[in-house]
């Protein structure tokens, strides 16, 4: 009991505060009975009694029921004119820097290492060795297997000899060509074996931390070190799915340092993934830059800055889109009537709003301030213009005339209350 008490109290108050209002203001109650609404006929009298009468305007015009100024019902609008423009020709994306080789070297076999002929951050070439493990048993292999083909090749010889005289069968011959063969093979196994006792760097680079020293037992699984080639850095980075239509390889990038903002380094698309990521809807992109003078790093982030080709829309001003439940319109003027044309909202900037349309084209007038006092084929009186979109007059700043007077302390014909762009 005591909630419906409370409901009922609400409802009192918010009446009797709407009535205080009508009394006070003839705008709220003119409203109501110009809206059309399906109010009760003792409902439609008590606002029309206590409504006060409407009071001229402090700028020289008086409102008619449907919002416009008096006589003719028209509504007073400011118009602006549809441009062309395009969608935003430059992208900005964050990126990830990688060295264009890297590789973390292992070693192939298990061992102690006998020397590590290099430092932290030393520059290398390919080759260059990187660490020795102990190969006292390799090495016996290999001259064991060089001793081994010396005799199978002294046999193939003396069987030449013997088979001239045909003392020895082609059995014989053939037999000793094979042993000799094998010990060959035997003797490039052995020095592979010895070979991978020596750790050499894969490519020209940098060595990272060293985390290895002499008398250390490694592995298949332990780290030698890592080496980068830092010439030139790889970035990744992602692309929205607007504008993966615009990338190509061998494209144009210019690349900013976060840690070095002054500088700008130029670069060039060299690969795109086949498909987009379905979680964030980005393509990964990947554009490879010069570091001539080994400034970047590795891990470093990037913003990266494309330059897109772009395509050309409509372009409004972003106070005349107005939204209702089938999607967005703007309200076309031709000559003194008004019409909603639908468009697609392809996207927004700070001063504009590019759209397309099946029926708006470029040069058609548009209503952008007294949107609220428009109505479906109504009538409608355009005060002044906004300048074109873009322009550099149409700042948010800058005033219409209308609005100067306004300012000065002038009459014009614009309805109390509108805004100015």
């Amino acid at each position: 009991m005591g909630f419906l008490k409370q409901i009922l109290v609400t409802i009192l108050v918010i009446v009797v505060g709407g009535a205080g209002w009508m009394a006070l203001d003839a705008r709220p109650g003119q409203a109501l009975l110009a809206a059309d609404l399906p109010l009760p006929g003792f409902v439609r009298t008590g606002i029309t009694a206590i409504s006060a009468e409407p009071k001229q305007e402090t700028i020289g015009a008086t409102r008619s029921p449907a919002g416009g100024p008096r006589g003719g019902g028209a509504a007073v609008v400011v118009a602006g004119q549809v441009e062309e423009a395009q969608t935003r020709t430059r992208m900005r994306a964050i990126g990830t820097g990688e060295a264009e080789r890297s590789v973390t070297v292992y070693p192939d076999v298990s061992g102690i290492i006998q020397t590590v002929p290099f430092k932290s951050g030393d520059a290398v070439a390919a080759g260059d060795v990187l660490a020795v493990l102990e190969n006292e048993t390799e090495t016996v292999a290999v001259e064991r297997a060089r001793l081994a083909l010396d005799a199978a090749e002294e046999k193939v010889e003396r069987v030449a000899r013997l088979q001239a005289s045909r003392a020895v069968t082609a059995v014989e011959v053939t037999d000793a060509a094979r042993e000799r063969e094998n010990a060959r093979l035997d003797l490039r196994g052995a020095e592979i074996a010895l070979g991978k006792r020596t750790i050499r760097a894969p490519f020209d680079g940098r060595v990272g931390i060293v985390g290895v020293d002499t008398g250390d037992l490694v592995t298949g699984q332990t780290l030698i070190a890592t080496v980068d080639d830092r010439t030139r850095l790889k970035v990744n980075f992602y692309t929205p799915e607007a504008f993966v239509q615009e990338l190509a390889i061998d494209g144009p990038i210019e690349a900013q340092s976060v840690a070095r903002p002054d500088k700008t380094y130029p670069g060039r698309i060299t690969a795109l993934e086949s498909r987009l990521d379905e979680a964030s809807r980005t393509l990964r992109s990947e554009a490879t830059i010069e570091n001539p003078n080994d400034e970047l790093r590795p891990g470093m982030s990037f913003a990266i800055n494309l330059a897109l080709a772009g395509e050309r829309f409509l372009a409004v001003d972003p106070l005349a889109v107005q939204w209702e439940r089938s999607g967005p319109i703007v309200w076309t003027i031709n000559g003194s009537d008004v019409a909603k044309t639908p468009v697609r909202i392809v996207e927004r900037t700070i001063d504009k709003v590019l759209v397309a349309s099946d029926t708006l084209k470029a040069g058609d007038s548009v209503v952008v301030e007294g949107l609220q006092s428009v109505r479906e084929g109504g009538k409608v009186e355009v005060q002044n213009r906004v300048a074109p979109v873009g322009s550099p007059t149409a700042d948010a700043g800058s005033k219409t005339p209308a609005a100067a007077e306004v300012a000065q302390g002038g009459t014009s014909g614009a309805p109390s209350g509108s805004t100015t762009r």
